[in-house]
């Protein structure tokens, strides 16, 4: 599906998923701003990139814990482009919790600060300022939002999943179905996307894949592109009348 012209904020756009959308994006003919907190990494990115796509990706700085940086990154946005047709946020504070359980306020306050507070700042901002009407916002939550993580899967060598990332990524798809009724006159449509366990060699030991693929009735993990063609079908002109869906893509984990 081409939509040359078609503007697009990806948050965390220039690593990991964020990264693999904005060139999804890109060869779908979109204009892609992906956000990052650091330029020099946004330029990196673009120099990696095919020489047909590098005019069409425009980094931007972006820090979503602190709600003054967000305004400006909003009021920057909407000085340089008329219009944003769709928001997808990517960015995530998944920051080392070794203990799963872990209560620390400093933890859950940086957690929340990005994942909840931050991505729905950002978002209901974008929407009323940039998107306006007749457009499009999705949030990458992850599977364990609806699915109390099976700390069973990990061994030593590989970090449990906290109590303080999956309860925020829970708090994000209650927002996310929140602004799709408050968008939904303005046909901005709000849809999230629970994203299973990606495969990642350097993070992940040999005995957690092997229990994660075993837990999972498609017996593998998800690769880092298997989100693409949902994110492109939730944001295209075509898609009037979804909204407020959470969208599990986790290879049957949620079904056991």
């Amino acid at each position: 599906m081409i939509e040359l012209g078609r503007k697009i904020v990806i948050t965390a756009g220039c690593s990991g998923i964020g990264a693999e959308l904005t060139k999804h994006m890109l060869r779908c003919g979109y204009i892609v701003i992906p956000t990052t907190r650091r330029l020099e990494r946004g330029q990196a990115f673009v120099d990696s990139l095919e020489k047909e796509f590098k005019d069409l990706c425009c980094p931007m700085q972006l820090e979503l814990d602190e709600q003054d940086k967000i305004d400006d990154f909003v009021d920057k946005l909407s000085k340089k482009y008329e219009k944003i047709d769709a928001l997808v946020n990517c960015a995530v504070c998944r920051e080392n919790v070794t203990e799963c359980y872990d209560l620390n306020i400093e933890k859950w306050d940086r957690h929340y600060r990005i994942n909840v507070f931050g991505t729905a700042y950002l978002s209901a901002h974008v929407a009323e300022k940039t998107i306006k009407k007749d457009g499009a916002i999705v949030n990458i939550s992850s599977f364990y939002s609806v699915n109390v993580p099976d700390n069973r899967v990990y061994d030593e060598h590989t970090i449990p999943t906290s109590l303080i990332y999956a309860s925020s990524k829970a708090s994000l798809n209650y927002i996310t179905q929140y602004m799709a009724v408050r968008y939904a006159e303005k046909n901005i449509n709000v849809n999230a996307i629970l994203a299973g366990g990606v495969e990642n060699e350097l993070l992940q030991s040999k005995i957690f894949v092997e229990n994660y693929c075993y837990r999972t009735p498609m017996k593998r993990m998800a690769h880092i592109d298997e989100f693409n063609k949902a994110v492109e079908f939730f944001v295209c002109e075509s898609n009037r009348y979804c909204t407020g869906q959470l969208l599990s893509i986790d290879g049957g984990w949620g079904l056991l």
